[in-house]
């Protein structure tokens, strides 16, 4: 998320249409890379492991779901991202 923030104070003065308050806010009191530098770290710590998808789905109760859970990961060093596809009983997920 870091990178991310950082690339903020690159690209913020290529956005159209220019702004001075979006100067301002990013480079003068930084409150909007703050801002996304929070909502990133949060959304991080927000997400759920296999494991953990698994268990809640077991307390769900209604109709009936065909669940797949799993992690897909593109290459080594690169971290993996979890998936939760749930299709009606009878419907295959594409």
């Amino acid at each position: 998320m870091f990178p991310w923030a950082l690339m903020l104070f690159v690209f913020t003065p290529l956005i159209r249409p220019f702004h001075w308050s979006r100067l301002l806010w990013t480079y003068l009191v930084p409150i909007i890379p703050l801002v996304l530098l929070f909502d990133g770290v949060v959304s991080c710590l927000r997400t759920y492991r296999p494991q953990e998808l698994r268990e809640i789905i077991k307390k769900l109760s209604g109709i009936e779901y065909q669940w797949e859970v799993g992690e897909h990961s593109k290459g080594s060093g690169q971290a993996p991202i979890t998936y939760l596809i749930g299709c009606p009983q009878g419907v295959s997920p594409s």
